[in-house]
């Protein structure tokens, strides 16, 4: 099992100043935010966010494969003061030798940096490595046994050489990497594959039980910021399954109590909600991502606001102006 210790480092307590409030979108990716561009900057500046993560699929030399739209969006939301987060979804490694997966990974980096890099501050390599490594739902993620080691050897190298071409470029960009639930051997294996990567984007839904008690491991906040020692951005966040099982008032107050705990803590520097708008469209053949959105579309085709939306805006607001 996952050994917890005595650890010498502490949590620390983030600026205000400091703090990365953002909310998760697909503007390049899926149907329900094609042509509504405006409508999501506007929302977000409304929210008073000032980061929107977002995913980038890259062709086998890194380069973003919409790259056209990826390339105005970068310019519309560098116009409107908004940080982008693409988190880039790397292509080209299948069948390939583990050998030569590095050096092509640290060109797909260097040529993403050379390319994009004056717009971006902050991004992620890949989403969840360590659901793509784990070998079922029945294990935890606290131990080496519970991973295909043959499978996370891969995508951790391609992961690596990505970031260190990326930083060869521009080091000042910052990486985070993201996992979920008490995955933590995920993270031990990011420590000891030496991947250089600055943030550890927690992922957090409700079925997961509470992030600041979680079953025996109690605070996982403090026990991942102890023993990992880096900053903790929450980059996404939700009631399970969201509103296709509770109604919009449920899933504004697990929202809107959770967050409260959350900061109270004083540990994590970033908070992204998930996501922005609902997607019907997926409601077919992915009937439970649906409906994430603080936003929902209605019967005549309308934007309008769930409770959730208002609750994390004053959320945000809230932190802005007062202490918690």
């Amino acid at each position: 099992m996952f050994a917890l210790g005595v650890f010498a480092t502490t949590a620390q307590t983030h600026a205000k100043n400091d703090f990365t409030w953002g909310i998760n979108g697909h503007p390049l990716t899926k149907t329900d935010y094609n042509g509504n561009l405006t409508e999501q900057i506007n929302t977000i500046k409304d929210l008073k966010l000032s980061s929107y993560r977002f995913d980038v699929l890259l062709d086998t030399k890194g380069y973003a494969k919409n790259e056209s739209r990826f390339s105005s969006l970068l310019k519309i939301l560098k116009k409107n003061a908004i940080s982008p987060l693409p988190t880039v979804m790397q292509s080209g490694f299948k069948d390939m030798d583990i050998s030569a997966i590095y050096d092509i990974a640290y060109k797909q980096g260097s040529n993403f940096a050379s390319t994009y890099g004056e717009y971006l501050s902050v991004i992620e390599v890949g989403n969840e490595g360590d659901n793509k490594t784990i070998l079922s739902a029945k294990v935890d993620g606290t131990n080496a046994s519970h991973y295909n080691i043959v499978k996370a050897r891969r995508l951790l190298t391609a992961t690596k050489g990505f970031i260190d071409g990326l930083k060869s470029i521009k080091p000042e960009v910052r990486v985070t990497l993201s996992f979920s639930w008490i995955h933590f051997y995920y993270l031990q294996m990011l420590k000891e594959f030496n991947v250089n990567y600055d943030i550890i984007g927690y992922h957090w839904y409700s079925n997961m039980g509470d992030i600041t008690n979680a079953r025996s491991y109690g605070n996982v906040l403090t026990l991942v910021s102890k023993r990992f020692n880096k900053p903790i951005w929450i980059t996404e966040f939700n009631y399970f399954k969201g509103t296709t099982v509770v109604n919009f008032a449920r899933q504004n107050q697990y929202i809107t109590n959770s967050l409260q705990k959350i900061l109270s803590q004083g540990i994590i520097s970033g908070f992204f909600i998930y996501e922005l708008y609902d997607q019907p469209a997926l409601k077919r053949r992915y009937s439970t991502e649906a409906c994430y959105g603080l936003i929902y579309k209605d019967s005549t085709g309308n934007y309008n606001k769930k409770e959730a939306y208002l609750g994390y805006k004053q959320l945000v607001e809230k932190y802005m102006s007062s202490s918690f």
